[in-house]
């Protein structure tokens, strides 16, 4: 349609065109890099030299390009910048009053894309992506990093940059991809972002510990707040995370560390059906289940001496609030063993049988599953 509205365009401006004679184009190189000399060609038939031609795209509106004289063997050529992928017409004046235009043709283009990221590359420092897309209107931008697509806005002038946060240590294959309009053809840019990452333990501050949080966090490990600090709630969500994968428990993060935390997913429940608690006494973790599926995880101690009753069980008691003897939001599953909040929960079985959770944790676990015939699944 819009094709067909340029050429009548032409055609009402001029004269009647002659039916007698007719003009080829072609285009060469095609498709072409934007901006990259395009040489139109062809040829009046039946030949007549010394006649002008001249070049226009038609679209938005009819845009002359360029003009030259026929050949005596009725040919022609004229090169210019391709900054659109047309339609193109050739126009021959055979006399003052009469002209004859080719068929329109389209040139696919290239579109030029450059990106590069800058920033330091260690864990929680600002990266930006930035980069210019050439023509700014060739088509759709999208990037592609850590398995997140995102899209990009393209600004004027065909600028863009995009802001990478909490990017953790590794190697990151990333993929800059531009969806083109009609007339333009696919560009992609790809590179590998190496990012490091330094050695964290309790008392650091900085957006290393945001994104380290931010990574527990999506793999369901319990902290009392997201922040900057590496508090009581980050070191046991890391010594969660080294107990689930059978890592050394430190409670801090080194450099092999943060390569499984980057690698890592969200544990599967022993019982892949039903809502219900589950107590690991190898690990020393507790899982809140829901629907088969493990909602948060949490760093808890068990038995000393290994006491703590392996098997199904249901809470039969419930005793809010704090206890003489340091229990703190207890769920008594069995006797006077207990799921409780205490005041020392080390990486190692340490109780006197109850699952001890940390002290900021029992509340909140507490209004989750506080009620009377909540299942404890305890696993040796």
């Amino acid at each position: 349609m819009r094709l067909a509205l340029a050429l009548a365009v032409l055609v009402l401006a001029c004269p009647a065109i002659a039916n007698a004679q007719t003009v080829s184009i072609g285009a060469s190189p095609a498709p072409a890099r934007y901006e990259q000399p395009v040489t139109f060609s062809g040829a009046l038939s039946p030949a007549q030299g010394g006649l002008v031609v001249e070049l226009y795209l038609t679209v938005p509106t009819p845009t002359p390009l360029g003009s030259t004289t026929t050949a005596a063997d009725g040919s022609w050529a004229i090169s210019t910048p391709l900054r659109a992928p047309g339609p193109y017409v050739a126009r021959v004046h055979l006399n003052p009053t009469t002209v004859v235009d080719s068929s329109p043709i389209g040139v696919t283009v290239r579109p030029r894309l450059a990106a590069r990221i800058v920033g330091t590359r260690r864990v929680g420092s600002r990266l930006v992506l930035g980069g210019r897309v050439l023509p700014a209107a060739a088509g759709r931008l999208t990037f592609r990093m850590a398995g997140t697509t995102r899209r990009v806005r393209i600004g004027q002038a065909g600028r863009f940059r995009v802001v990478l946060t909490g990017t953790l240590p590794g190697r990151w294959a990333w993929r800059l991809q531009l969806e083109p309009r009609s007339g333009y053809a696919r560009a992609v840019r790809r590179n590998t972002l190496v990012v490091r990452g330094g050695p964290l333990s309790w008392g650091a501050r900085g957006n290393a510990v945001r994104a380290l949080e931010r990574r527990l966090a999506e793999m369901h490990y319990v902290l009392k707040t997201m922040d900057t600090y590496y508090g009581e709630d980050t070191y046991q969500a890391v010594l969660a995370f080294q107990k689930v994968h059978g890592l050394a428990r430190t409670g801090r993060v080194s450099g092999g560390l943060w390569g499984a935390i980057a690698r890592g997913t969200v544990p599967r429940a022993r019982g892949p059906h039903g809502t219900h608690i589950e107590v690991s006494k190898a690990k020393q973790v507790m899982y809140e289940v829901v629907n088969g599926k493990v909602a948060k995880v949490v760093h808890v101690s068990t038995g000393a001496t290994g006491n703590t009753p392996v098997g199904t069980w249901r809470v039969y008691r419930l005793g809010p609030g704090g206890s003489l003897s340091g229990m703190y939001y207890s769920l008594y599953f069995l006797r006077g063993f207990a799921i409780h909040g205490y005041h020392s929960v080390p990486p190692y079985q340490a109780s006197h049988g109850c699952v001890r959770t940390p002290l900021w944790f029992a509340p909140g676990f507490y209004r989750r599953w506080g009620r009377i015939g909540t299942v404890v699944r305890v696993f040796p």
